[in-house]
């Protein structure tokens, strides 16, 4: 008899180790840890797919004495379908994904990189130290026409911009049992 395992990942919740979504910023670079969603999307079934997600940001010098920041995002995601759990066919997925983004100061406070890609869509990275937000946003790419023309909806719709937010529970107990069960905000253990 085959032990039974979980593998719904209808209920992801994240351990409190990761309740720290502030913009951390050192004479080495940038580092800020949360999961990307998006902002004032109440409707569960919008969200992306739940992810954990790293990034760390390292100065860099070239030769030229020339300094330059580059962020390496880390993420982890959760790919679910609506299927009940079964241990002999498994519903749930995860997935580890990196990316590199050669950041430039836009303004100040706020970097931007762009990573580009052969699937559907490149992403932007940027970081706002001002208002302590970090964004995730998409463009389709040249060959997502010629994905969809060989295969019609390989590409669907493009993504919406993304936030780094703060899901574990210490947001929830923060606002006291009046959150719903995925609470997300920008707190972190120093909030108030």
């Amino acid at each position: 008899m085959r032990a039974a395992s979980p593998n719904s990942c209808a209920n992801v919740d994240v351990i409190g180790t990761f309740d720290d979504v502030g913009i951390h910023e050192s004479d080495y670079g940038i580092n800020v840890n949360g999961t990307f969603r998006l902002a004032d999307e109440l409707d569960e079934s919008k969200q992306p797919m739940f992810n954990l997600t790293s990034i760390d940001c390292e100065k860099q010098t070239d030769d030229a004495d020339k300094t330059s920041l580059e962020c390496k995002l880390t993420a982890t995601s959760v790919y679910a379908t609506d299927a009940k759990p079964n241990i002999d066919a498994p519903n749930c997925s995860l997935d580890l994904s990196t990316s590199s983004y050669m950041m430039k100061e836009l303004q100040r406070g706020v970097l931007s990189g762009f990573e580009s890609s052969t699937s559907c869509y490149n992403s932007t990275l940027t970081i706002d130290t001002n208002t302590n937000r970090v964004y995730l946003s998409f463009t389709r790419t040249k060959v997502a026409d010629n994905y969809d023309r060989i295969r019609p909806g390989t590409c669907a719709a493009q993504p919406r911009t993304q936030v780094l937010m703060n899901c574990t529970g210490w947001p929830r107990s923060r606002k006291g049992s009046s959150a719903p069960p995925r609470y997300c905000d920008f707190s972190n253990s120093s909030s108030k």
